[in-house]
């Protein structure tokens, strides 16, 4: 009898020993924010493969259409967690105010070769560059960070914003079609909204990747974020979560178009236009390099240029590290 239950408490171990977390027992619950853009890619890639679930993570994905809202979220503790493709910007904004809060743990954006956004005129217009906004209207993604951008971009090109240009909030999914109906005159967008105005034969692209002939090279609008409180709270959590994005953001960049599919379903692009739209340049928070500090920070110093905040954000002490 006692080696019959010898052998049955050796078999059980054995089992659970080959078990997954999830099967072990309940998986994790983890909410985590993103904003349905091309910027979120690693974190589709990561859902549809099943990375999360191996980690023994049950993951609730929040959707949202504004970039100010998933910070918004992130600092009332809705989520802990914003994917790939919240916003630079303003993330740093918010750790003018409230320091210390966020960190930045991936950043996502275009270069001189990989393209992050376009500016955008209705096919056929006259309108050929920025100087020729001067009593128009440019529509943007809510929040602060493109209201920011346009604004430095318009004054680069000898217009005041809200004075020469009208500037419209308008989210992803309202762009083209604010586009098409005339409620705008053009667009300052990240994809995947350029690819669907043209491809639907709405829009051209009077000029691409704007930022980093007037910001910096690269240009990073998209970052992953986490909270300073849900990390410290959930460290055994946060390295599961950062593992995943660090296995999917790596594939994404070894085989960029085999990860272009899983698009689908997350944004707005069908199949045929998911095999046309520009990838971005995907990093997690190990492989920011000097040259990548140098671009956030010529981005961030145009906030305080602009008087969004007191004072100049040190890009460096916002970016995650193992350690905190």
């Amino acid at each position: 009898m006692r080696r019959i239950t010898f052998l049955g408490i050796i078999l059980t171990a054995t089992f659970l020993a080959s078990c997954s977390p999830s099967q072990q027992g309940a998986a994790t619950k983890v909410r985590i924010a993103y904003l349905p853009n091309i910027h979120a890619l690693p974190f589709y890639l990561a859902l549809e493969k099943g990375y999360f679930k191996d980690e023994g993570l049950d993951v609730e994905i929040v959707k949202f259409e504004a970039p100010n809202q998933i910070i918004d979220a992130l600092l009332s503790d809705q989520v802990g967690v914003a994917a790939p493709g919240a916003a630079a910007g303003i993330t740093a904004v918010s750790q003018s105010k409230k320091p210390g809060t966020i960190k930045i743990v991936s950043v996502q954006g275009g270069t001189a070769t990989l393209k992050n956004e376009a500016f955008v005129v209705k096919k056929g217009s006259t309108i050929k560059s920025f100087t020729d906004l001067k009593g128009k209207k440019l529509g943007i993604l809510p929040g602060i960070q493109w209201q920011t951008i346009a604004r430095d971009i318009l004054a680069k090109n000898g217009l005041t914003s809200g004075t020469d240009v009208t500037v419209v909030d308008l989210a992803i999914p309202l762009q083209v079609p604010a586009l098409a109906s005339g409620q705008v005159d053009a667009l300052l967008a990240i994809e995947p909204s350029p690819t669907i105005a043209v491809a639907k034969d709405i829009g051209e692209i009077a000029m691409q990747s704007p930022t980093i002939q007037f910001i910096a090279d690269p240009f990073y609008a998209g970052v992953g974020d986490i909270t300073t409180k849900f990390a410290s709270e959930n460290p055994e959590l946060t390295e599961k979560i950062l593992r995943v994005f660090d296995k999917s953001t790596d594939e994404v960049n070894a085989n960029p178009d085999a990860a272009r599919q899983y698009l689908k379903g997350y944004t707005a692009l069908d199949d045929s236009l998911i095999n046309s739209v520009p990838l971005l340049q995907y990093k997690t928070y190990k492989d920011i390099d000097e040259k990548d500090i140098a671009a956030l920070q010529a981005f961030y110093d145009i906030f305080a240029e602009y008087g969004v905040i007191d004072g100049k954000i040190d890009a460096r002490s916002l970016i995650y590290t193992d350690s905190r």
